[in-house]
Parts: structure tokens; sequence; C-alpha cells
């Protein structure tokens, strides 16, 4: 009887390692069937995602017309200068601003200088 027994043994072994042979390449065909699929439905995304458009910056061209107000201390507008304005140098490279205006000049006010304290003198008193 124990050869029957062992001869069951070796049957029952040998359909464990079938099994467990079946199942490892039914689970590693799954894992490849599923991680294959990925890649292809990425694809079909894509399809459908719309093309990017060029970036564009558009600089609009620097204005050469405007014009430059003088104020005195109490806040009115003493002259005006309209027209053309080149900035030779804006002061950004640490040395002194430069503009150059050709147009014309208004002035609103006589301009009186402040005294000592910061108070503007007195009109003719």
């Amino acid at each position: 009887m124990r050869k029957k027994h062992r001869r069951e043994n070796r049957v029952l072994k040998l359909l464990i390692w079938i099994a467990a042979a079946v199942a490892g390449v039914t689970a590693t065909a799954l894992f490849v069937l599923l991680t294959s699929q990925e890649p292809q439905q990425g694809h079909k995304n894509d399809d459908n995602r719309q093309q990017a458009e060029p970036l564009v910056i558009e600089v609009p061209e620097q204005a050469t017309e405007g014009s430059i107000r003088v104020f005195d201390y109490d806040g009115c507008c003493i002259y005006a200068y309209y027209g053309k304005i080149e900035i030779r140098n804006d002061g950004r490279d640490g040395k002194e601003i430069d503009i150059v205006c050709a147009g014309y000049l208004e002035g609103y006010e006589e301009h009186k200088e402040p005294d000592e304290t910061g108070e503007r003198e007195a009109e003719n008193e």
C-alpha cells in the first residue's frame, strides 16, 4: 500500500506543479497583455488632442510722441511740453538720463522758487 501512496503522492505533486506552472504562465500572459494595451490607449488619446499653436509674441513699436509736464510744489502744472521725445539713455546703465525733445513748450503759471523753509514766497507783499 505504501507504493500506492507514493505513486499517488507523486501524481499529486506533479498535478500541483503543472497547476502552478499554468497559473504562472497565465499570470505572465495577463501582465503582458495589460501592459501592452496602455501605450495603445495613449496613442488613441493623442489622436484626439489638438496640436499646440506656435507662441507668437508681438511687441508694439515704441512711441515717439508724448508730453512732459512740470509741476510746482503746490501741484500746479507750470510747464507742459508736447511733441517728439527721444530717450537716448534711460539711466539703467548708471549714467545720466538723456532725453531730447523736439516740440513746443507751454507755460501756465509763473514759477516761484521756494525759500529756505520750503514754502513759496508770497507774491509782491
